[in-house]
């Protein structure tokens, strides 16, 4: 059986949004992620808007620049369905990390009255 053909474009323009959204949750401007990540700040632009191909060297120095795992830069991307964006629940996630299990649970209790 014949693989489904994956539409790359629609890929690269999902990892750049997700990577254009951890940067601007940082306050971060491109030109600051390009220095730290060894790249040029033009290179970060095409990323973000998903025109250019990345290597594995260039995304690892960006995503070590901008503290963002593997796992968390491609968590729910699926190119068959329209983006999500979840860089907000992520950094939901990453405050409660750590913290006691009564502190998550008023946490979720507070989203829950807010939310409900």
């Amino acid at each position: 059986m014949a693989r489904k053909s994956r539409d790359v474009q629609k890929i690269k323009i999902a990892v750049g949004q997700r990577l254009q959204g951890f940067r601007n949750h940082q306050g971060r401007t491109q030109e600051d992620v390009a220095h730290e990540a060894d790249v040029h700040p033009s290179y970060i632009t095409k990323l973000e808007s998903g025109r250019a191909n990345w290597t594995i060297e260039s995304m690892d120095n960006i995503l070590n620049a901008l503290d963002v795992s593997y796992s968390e830069l491609f968590h729910n991307i699926d190119e068959s369905k329209h983006r999500i964006d979840n860089t907000v629940l992520i950094q939901i996630i990453k405050l409660l990390e750590g913290r006691s299990i009564e502190e998550q649970r008023k946490a979720l209790q507070l989203l829950k009255a807010l939310y409900s």
